[in-house]
Formats: structure tokens, sequence, C-alpha cells
């Protein structure tokens, strides 16, 4: 419990620190979001690549973990941490561009659709449910998965603090389940890290917000969250208790579902941003930001 602890200590110090500096960065080279239409509620440009500390500081975390225990065979990382480091930076890289030049559905669609084949090549993957061995699905059921939950975390980071405080509760959430339930090493330790850095990055994005994590966070958290649930449930639960991840990441599964339907309804491209989203509905309805993100 010891080296979890301390994993999730180095990651709230790193983003805690290095936010201030990526929010200074983000000024100087005009990395910042002007409010221009009315789907965003901020008043005034925002520093939108704040998120780079949370990843910067989820790295550290686990580069600090790997070598205090690559010498330890029992408890050093596996072939299925590189590829989810791998697939990782791939994301990232992916929500960076996307944030500076704004990329395009199709080419965002060639880097997470890269990610998740490299993750699945390394053993990130949904073989069975229960006692139903997925086989040839296995592929597809990953895929959906991992694409849903990544979407979903990008689409819900509309306010301020709604989706690193999704993000840090849902993560607590799983570490004390994978903890509990004596999941794998992996899934524990990256998850200690992205409860650490969600924590972290909190006080400079909860609001009033001085920055916005970006998409470059968003799909990091987002791609973390999907392959960790994976990772910590893939010693043959029963059924039951493979919904413990969709109702942990309840919010923003709802929230990317119910706009999927919404945009197929009326015929709109199903990843064109609009302003029917629950946070944005909880505006209209009357809520300041931080009572709808509350």
């Amino acid at each position: 419990m010891a080296i979890v602890y301390s994993v999730t200590v180095i990651a709230f110090a790193c983003c805690f620190i290095l936010t201030p500096f990526v929010i200074s960065m983000c000024r100087k080279k005009g990395l910042v979001d002007v409010p221009k239409d009315s789907r965003r509620v901020h008043s005034k440009p925002m520093p939108r690549c704040g998120g780079i500390a949370i990843f910067t500081a989820s790295m550290v975390a686990l580069l600090v973990y790997y070598l205090l225990t690559k010498d330890v065979p029992s408890i050093a990382f596996n072939m299925q941490f590189l590829g989810y480091l791998i697939g990782a930076i791939l994301i990232f890289t992916m929500g960076i561009i996307d944030d500076i030049f704004s990329l395009k559905a199709r080419y965002k669609a060639i880097f997470e659709f890269a990610a998740i084949f490299i993750v699945f090549l390394f053993g990130i993957r949904i073989e069975n449910i229960g006692t139903l061995q997925l086989g040839f699905f296995s592929l597809p059921v990953t895929f959906l998965w991992i694409i849903t939950v990544l979407n979903a975390m990008n689409l819900i980071d509309g306010l301020d603090g709604l989706a690193a405080g999704i993000t840090s509760i849902s993560a607590l959430s799983l570490l004390m389940l994978f903890i509990s339930t004596s999941a794998s090493l992996e899934a524990i330790i990256i998850t200690a890290a992205i409860v650490g850095a969600g924590i972290g990055f909190l006080p400079y994005n909860f609001n009033p917000a001085k920055t916005f994590m970006g998409d470059c966070s968003s799909n990091f958290l987002g791609f973390t969250m999907a392959c960790v649930t994976i990772l910590g449930f893939s010693r043959g639960y029963t059924a039951v208790e493979y919904l413990a991840p969709v109702l942990i990441l309840g919010v923003p599964i709802f929230d990317t579902v119910f706009a999927m339907v919404r945009r197929a309804i009326k015929r709109k491209p199903l990843f064109a941003p609009d302003g029917g989203h629950v946070h944005h509905r909880l505006i209209k309805a009357g809520f300041t930001q931080r009572q709808s993100v509350l």
C-alpha cells in the first residue's frame, strides 16, 4: 500500500507544482480558448492546454515507480504496461495537435484506432464477460469500450472542473475497488497516478478556473480510464461485477450515448459539438457553473 500512496503523492505534487508553469507557457504561446459561440460558458480567453501537467505528472509518477521496481520481478511492470504507455503517448500527441491545429475527425480516428490496436496487441483486451468467452469478438468489444470511454471524457469536458472532478472521483473509486479485489498491479499503479494528477489539477481548474485541461488531457484520461478498467477486471469476474466500471463511469457514458442518439435523431454528425449535454442543460435550467459541476 505504501508504494500506491507514494505514486499518488508524487503525481499530485508534480501536477500541482507544474500547472502554473504550463498556464504561463500557454499564455506566452497563444494557446488560449477565446469565447466565440454560445456553447462556451467562459467570458475571457483561457489557457486551453493546462492538462499537459496531468499527463506529465502521471508519466513522472509511473517512471519513478518503474525505476524503483524494475529489478524486482514480482512487482515490476509487464508488457501490458508498455502497450498502455505507447497508446497513451499516441492519444496525448493527438490531443496536443488537436488543441493547436484542430484535427479533423478522420485524423483523430487514425490515432485512436492505432492506440487501441496497440494496447490490444500488448494484451489489454476484453476476452470474456463472466463465463462467456468472446473469442473473435474480443477486438470489437475492446475497441467499443475504449472508444466510448475515451470520447465520453472528451465530450464531458465542458465546465470548469467537470472532467477533472469526475475523473478523480471515478479513479479513486476504481482504485479502492482494485485494491480490495487484488486486481492487476498495472491497474492499481496507473489508477493511483491518475488520482494524484487529477486532484493536483483541480485547484486550477475548478470554477473560477485558471486553465482548461484541453483535448490533450481529456482524451488521455478517457483512454487511461478505459485501459485500467480492462486491466482491473481481467481475472474472470462475474458478468454482474463487470457492471462496476460502467456504473463508476456512468455520468460521462450516459452523456455520450445520449448525445449520439440526440444527434442521430436530428441527422447531425455524431461528433459535431452542440449545447445539449447534461451540463449545458443544467446551466440553462438556472444553475451556476459550480452548482452544475457539484
